[in-house]
């Protein structure tokens, strides 16, 4: 050792100004996907109106959930916007549960959607493929509560009309919230001005 530094040895120690920036950035897309699944729970919570209609609430957290994975550069965005969701559903703010799994209902819906833009990437700017994946991501929620059923016993009063009628409403409410993304996003993308490589 002489004692000196060359400048790659600093470049390594110190990291750069885009370094930095790049990270900061990052971090405020991690920030704003687990808000967004947060958001989704607070929504959840605050209009819990007695419809009668099982997964309704899938409007908004699928558009949510669409919206964060396609703008996001995260492989995983969508896992990361779940994980914001389950997370925020646990908070004892909103009392006692009565359904001990509705941190992995909320976390389910966004493996589906990461694993959908990883294997079918052509796909991720049609508008019929993100409004299938907003119904075919909430339906995870019935068949997620009918293998908990099966499985250990638990009943969840969803079921009470049988099975066909909850898993058609989740797909229902899911396919709306995924047009909505879609729309919002495909709109937002046509909006926003591309730079002209030179």
């Amino acid at each position: 050792m002489n004692g000196t530094f060359s400048p790659k040895n600093v470049s390594k120690t110190f990291p750069t100004e885009w370094e930095l920036t790049d990270l900061l950035s990052k971090s405020w897309e991690a920030l704003l996907l687990l808000g967004g699944g947060a958001l989704a729970v607070i929504l959840h919570q605050s209009f819990r109106l007695p419809l009668g209609l099982p997964g309704h609430h899938g409007i908004e957290w699928m558009a949510l959930l669409i919206m964060g994975r396609a703008f996001s550069r995260f492989r995983g965005a969508g896992s990361l916007t779940g994980l914001g969701a389950a997370g925020m559903s646990m908070l004892p703010i909103w009392g006692v549960s009565h359904d001990p799994f509705i941190w992995l209902i909320y976390l389910l819906p966004g493996p589906v959607m990461d694993l959908a833009f990883r294997y079918l990437p052509r796909f991720a700017d049609k508008l019929w493929f993100l409004m299938l994946l907003g119904g075919l991501a909430h339906v995870t929620k019935p068949v997620a509560r009918l293998l908990i059923t099966i499985i250990s016993g638990w009943s969840f009063g969803s079921f009470r009309y049988g099975v066909a009628y909850p898993i058609g409403s989740h797909l229902l409410y899911g396919l709306i919230g995924g047009l909505l993304g879609a729309l919002l996003v495909l709109g937002i993308q046509r909006l926003t001005p591309k730079s002209n490589p030179e």
